[in-house]
């Protein structure tokens, strides 16, 4: 598992003599090209490290020192030669001390470390080695020590089958071609055509979107098929279902999934004002629009959401889904209309959104998109459509900021339950009958 994982090595020690064995057994041995670096040469190190898929660190790395003082040392160091765009990672921590080692963890994985944390520390034991003269097995004992962390035993899987998914993919579009001068000719050619397939948006109307992300995205199909045929699985993950338990406070575990969802199913990237595309999200900055949602019925009263008690504290702004037929889009039927449908945003209230009093249990409201992380809100977001706000208007006003703001997009899963439910919204059919 690892030693597939382990394509190049940062070794940091303050004695080479130590530890010039060990280079020589990741290069000669292993095929895994090692540097040595000693902490005089690291403070004299200008411009941080391209990314090494393990680091063998000296916890010691001035012995004059206590393991505290050298944490805090080797955190500045990880600060300069490190940096927070340095990739995935692991440490081999050279300490037999179990203490030592827990410290050295608690402040390495501190969340606002202003470097990329490791997926992995792992403690060995230098003195093994050096009374046995030589570092045979080390990677082998790593291993065998990583297996019982599940979770970075997965994300160690994970990277490599990232990789050779991506490196899968390339090759697999190359080998469109059968000459290097057919390749030269058309792939760029080709590479546009996905990312207009993907985009959906007509040639015509393309203007200055960025297409080079929408290619990035659509690729990634494809790379996730690549992936899973390659991803090897990790023994021990999900053994023990039973015990699996996220055992936190709703507040906590809201903002833990309110990340993932936004993950899972908003777009935050390549956004333009000047394409309208369905699934858009913009925010109203009309008050005067007729989407934009002042009151709702709570309580069996018409109450202002701006004013009342169990609103007012609430961040909020008001917001509409473009919400045109994909189908109508890509064939250019959309005549230069769009159709929308306007909605709330504001802070995840569980009570507001599901309580016996709230103004959203008709089923005119969309009310499945929540807890959401949306950038500029400290809170945990819901995200509320109302069918009845559903309206067809100019594209070009969409286009105006003085009416509408892009916010953000919703994915193809996120914008196919809203279509699905909004059409079953307006396809219910009723029936009048006497009855006795």
């Amino acid at each position: 598992m690892l030693q597939e994982f382990i394509t190049s090595a940062l070794v940091i020690d303050d004695d080479f003599e130590e530890v010039k064995d060990l280079i020589s057994y990741l290069e000669d041995e292993k095929d895994i090209w090692a540097r040595y670096f000693s902490p005089s040469d690291i403070e004299s190190k200008t411009t941080s490290f391209n990314n090494r898929k393990i680091i063998f660190l000296d916890l010691y790395l001035d012995d004059s020192r206590s393991s505290t003082d050298n944490i805090a040392v080797i955190r500045k160091y990880f600060k300069s030669i490190i940096g927070e765009n340095f990739g995935t990672y692991g440490i081999v921590l050279w300490t037999k001390h179990t203490n030592h080692f827990e410290d050295f963890c608690d402040k390495i994985f501190q969340k606002n470390n202003p470097f990329t944390l490791p997926l992995f520390v792992i403690p060995l034991d230098k003195t093994k080695y050096k009374r046995q003269g030589d570092y045979q097995g080390v990677l082998e004992e790593l291993e065998g020590k990583l297996e019982k962390d599940v979770a970075s035993s997965f994300f160690v899987e994970w990277n490599k089958a990232v990789k050779i998914g991506s490196d899968n993919t390339i090759t697999t579009l190359y080998n469109l071609f059968d000459t290097n001068d057919k390749k030269n000719k058309h792939l760029e050619a080709v590479l546009y055509s996905l990312a207009l397939n993907f985009t959906g948006i007509p040639k015509n109307n393309i203007e200055n979107y960025d297409l080079q992300k929408d290619l990035v995205k659509s690729l990634m199909d494809t790379l996730q098929f690549k992936i899973t045929s390659s991803y090897i699985g990790v023994k021990e993950l999900f053994t023990q279902q039973n015990k699996l338990n996220f055992n936190e406070t709703t507040d906590e575990k809201s903002k833990v999934f309110s990340k993932l969802n936004s993950l899972l199913l908003l777009d935050l990237q390549n956004l333009s004002q000047n394409s309208p595309i369905p699934g858009n999200v913009y925010e109203i900055t009309d008050d005067n629009s007729p989407l934009y949602i002042k009151d709702l019925i709570y309580k069996k009263n018409n109450e202002d959401i701006d004013t009342h008690t169990d609103f007012k504290d609430l961040k909020k702004r008001r917001i509409c889904i473009e919400i045109t037929p994909p189908c109508d889009f890509a064939q250019n039927k959309k005549q230069s209309l769009s159709r929308i449908v306007g909605g709330l945003q504001m802070d995840f209230n569980k009570e507001i959104l599901k309580g016996n009093n709230s103004p959203f249990k008709t089923d005119n409201f969309y009310t499945f998109l929540y807890p959401v992380n949306i950038e500029g809100f400290e809170k945990p977001q819901m995200i509320i459509f109302d069918f009845y706000r559903f309206q067809t208007i100019n594209e070009n006003d969409l286009k105006n900021k003085d009416k509408f703001k892009i916010i953000m997009k919703t994915k193809d899963k996120l914008f196919a339950d809203i279509l699905q439910k909004l059409s079953s919204h307006t396809a219910r059919l009723g029936i009048a009958v006497l009855y006795p």
